[in-house]
């Protein structure tokens, strides 16, 4: 009998790249998609403007600014997303 219900239960494999989330990085998630995705936008929309608008390249420098700004929080944020095991990189 013993036996029998070895062979019964389901063999659990075990995933190696399984991914969890805290409740921690979904707050983060909420917090840092939007301010990516609007940097994004936001240079996009000089691009374009600068490349259609003459008006717009000669007026060019407060909307860099902006970008530029937007740019510190974004280049953690997307630096912290890349890290590998939360360790800064795979380091073996």
């Amino acid at each position: 009998m013993a036996e029998e219900e070895e062979e019964q239960k389901p063999e659990r494999r075990e995933e190696p790249n399984r991914v969890q989330m805290t409740s921690g990085d979904i707050v983060r998630l909420i917090i840092a998609a939007p301010v990516v995705f609007v940097w994004l936008f936001l240079g996009s929309r000089i691009i374009i403007s600068a490349t259609t608008s003459t008006a717009v390249l000669e007026n060019i420098e407060p909307l860099l600014l902006a970008l530029s700004i937007l740019t510190i929080p974004v280049t953690g944020i997307l630096g912290s997303l890349f890290r590998i095991g939360g360790n800064g990189g795979d380091k073996k």
